[in-house]
């Protein structure tokens, strides 16, 4: 992981060799001294080391050269001073000793405590050394002391010379001092290349400055943003080129400020100011910045994006069957709304499709492509229906997500908001929607921080809120706010003409989803299907299909079809689905629908006409199993 280099001279080699061993190598050893050990790091440039290993004059030199590279030294001790003192009174009675300047310490130490002062030389160079032989053998000196420069100096002029040996344990300690050099330094370059990288590729402008206020940091980004180069900049007081910014102010300060918008050249951008600190020291400072109208565009795209993922409305007039007089003139009206941003009330009794109309309004709007969020205001509790209308604040209550979350007001924004069944909406929530569509603002719930929201407000119900009002359970002022542009939806009694065309639509849909032969239904049948109450409206002649595709192998249905196993046996028409009494015919059917809709029971249920419950006792009494 680690590029560590060693150079030793060739006495040392062995013990080197050895100390790389033990500290589990990851070292490359050179063999070279002094001057061909510089030129040896030299040479090897191309691939560099990370830290070098090296001791006396080759380390001494090889801080000299220039080269920018950490080095680690290889100590002389006093040791290993008392080591060649000794080895040299063996050989000569006058000793002197050549040294770099980084091994005078070890000598020092060595005198100290020896009590005994030893001729010596400092060196410098490689061509000081043999200067120095030659010197002391005039003096009558004739036992050296030294590197591995001087042993090969001394054979030259014939002078016995003592080598200053380094024992493997402190090679070895120098090895891992080493690596701890390089882990630290990886680290450290690590830490760099990930600020680099995020600096560089951030989507956010960012420029940072020193304690005088000069521009150290300027990254594309900002380039993009400000239209200035970075070459051009850095170096400079930022209060010289965007004092607009009043970064100087933060840096003095010392405090930090974010989402202030400022305009720079003439363009507003959104930006946050942080002090850099170090031990309570102010050393510099850094802004964050946007552009605001990227900003809005951005987020104009993610709202887009939550058409994607449902916010989307699926139908539009062309969905809206009829030939009545009464269905024409409710479209033509609906049609014209869709050219307004005004809201809309739809009046309409339960199946007559107000969802479906108010789908077709957006389609047809200029927010087309943006979200379509509906909500039934009967379907949730008031705590629920609050926290889903304007969402709420992290932590705002016990089970609440952590990062908060998005009301449907805020994720239809640039859209359209359909509020079904608005009659059922709490008084209190009834005030926090008033607020809501009079100010064109939400505010989540445990939050004080107010949201501009744009949105098309459709709202539906089944019910009077006339009465309501006169009764006191709904607002009046809520009501009038609503009530801008009126749409009543007829029921399906009121369409009578409209059911052939209807029927035929649902028979042919769920005949081509189920694979069946298209199903005729005769004259005299049709009659009495057009004379059926249908309290349902459309949505139960659509089931009423549905279960007619699923249950009949008959390919024409006449009136006697209908009495006998969907109307009943009255001269006038009963709900379409009756208990069938006889029980072979009653299980193979529940076993038919079952089959069709893959055991699931609950579409089952609603395609015979039954509750759950009863559907789940009469498998029980028949002994039906649907696989899990």
């Amino acid at each position: 992981m680690y590029k560590i280099g060693m150079i030793v001279p060739k006495d040392l080699i062995e013990d080197a060799r050895a100390a790389i061993e033990e500290n589990q190598g990851g070292v490359t050893l050179l063999e070279g001294s002094m001057d061909e050990g510089v030129r040896l790091i030299k040479d090897l440039m191309n691939s560099p080391f990370e830290v070098l290993v090296a001791r006396g004059g080759t380390d001494e030199l090889l801080r000299k050269s220039g080269i920018e590279i950490p080095i680690v030294t290889i100590p002389i001790t006093s040791m290993d001073i008392l080591r060649a003192m000794k080895a040299g009174e063996k050989i000569g009675s006058k000793m002197a000793l050549i040294a770099f300047q980084n091994m005078m310490s070890a000598v020092e130490n060595y005198e100290e405590v020896m009590e005994y002062e030893i001729e010596k030389c400092v060196v410098e160079s490689r061509e000081e050394v043999e200067e120095k032989i030659v010197m002391l053998i005039s003096q009558g000196f004739d036992t050296i002391i030294g590197g591995g420069i001087v042993a090969d100096f001394g054979k030259k002029y014939g002078v016995h010379t003592i080598m200053i040996n380094t024992g493997k344990d402190v090679i070895a300690r120098s090895i891992l001092e080493a690596k701890r050099l390089a882990a630290a330094m990886w680290e450290e370059k690590e830490k760099g290349e990930k600020f680099r990288t995020v600096v560089e590729y951030a989507y956010d402008g960012i420029i940072s400055v020193d304690r005088e206020g000069k521009i150290n940091i300027l990254n594309p980004s900002a380039e993009n943003l400000l239209k200035r180069k970075n070459k051009n900049l850095i170096g400079k007081n930022i209060q010289e080129v965007f004092p607009q910014m009043e970064l100087l102010d933060t840096l003095t300060r010392g405090v930090e400020e974010t989402e202030v918008i400022k305009n720079i050249q003439g363009s507003p951008f959104i930006f946050s100011k942080i002090p850099i600190h170090i031990e309570k020291e102010a050393i510099g400072a850094i802004a964050i910045f946007q552009d605001t109208g990227k900003i809005q565009r951005m987020e104009e795209k993610i709202r887009r994006e939550s058409v994607k993922t449902g916010h989307f409305a699926r139908y539009t007039f062309e969905d809206m069957l009829g030939v009545s007089d009464v269905m024409a003139e409710s479209i033509q009206i609906a049609k014209e709304y869709a050219k307004t941003n005004s809201t809309v009330l739809i009046e309409g009794e339960t199946g007559t499709g107000k969802e479906i109309v108010a789908q077709s309004i957006h389609n047809a709007s200029g927010r087309v492509h943006d979200p379509f969020v509906a909500v039934n205001c009967a379907a949730l509790p008031e705590s629920l229906l609050e926290s889903e209308l304007f969402g709420y604040a992290p932590g705002a209550f016990t089970g609440a997500d952590r990062k908060g979350k998005k009301g449907i007001f805020e994720l239809a924004h640039g859209g359209t908001i359909f509020l079904d069944e608005i009659s059922e909406i709490h008084p209190r929530l009834q005030g926090r929607l008033l607020r809501v569509i009079q100010e064109k603002q939400v505010m989540r719930i445990g939050d004080n921080r107010v949201i501009p929201i744009d949105v098309r407000i459709i709202a539906a119900t089944n019910r009077n809120l006339e009465q309501l009002v006169e009764e006191g359970y709904f607002r009046e002022d809520l009501y009038y706010r609503l009530n801008v542009l009126r749409l009543l939806l007829p029921s399906l009694r009121e369409r009578q003409e409209d059911i052939p065309l209807l029927l035929n639509h649902f028979l042919q849909q769920y005949g081509q989803r189920m694979d069946k032969e298209k199903i005729h239904i005769e004259k005299d049948a049709l009659e009495v299907l057009c004379q059926y109450p249908w309290k349902g409206n459309v949505r139960e002649l659509k089931n009423f299909a549905e279960r007619l595709v699923v249950m009949t192998q008959k390919t024409i249905i006449q009136e006697k079809d209908l009495k006998e196993r969907f109307l009943g046996r009255g001269k006038k028409p009963q709900k379409l689905v009756q208990e069938v009494h006889l029980p072979n015919v009653e299980k193979n059917t529940i076993e038919q629908v079952l089959q069709q809709y893959g055991g699931n029971v609950s579409k089952a249920a609603e395609v015979l006409g039954t509750s759950r419950t009863t559907l789940w006792r009469k498998m029980k009494k028949y002994n039906i199993n649907v696989s899990r």
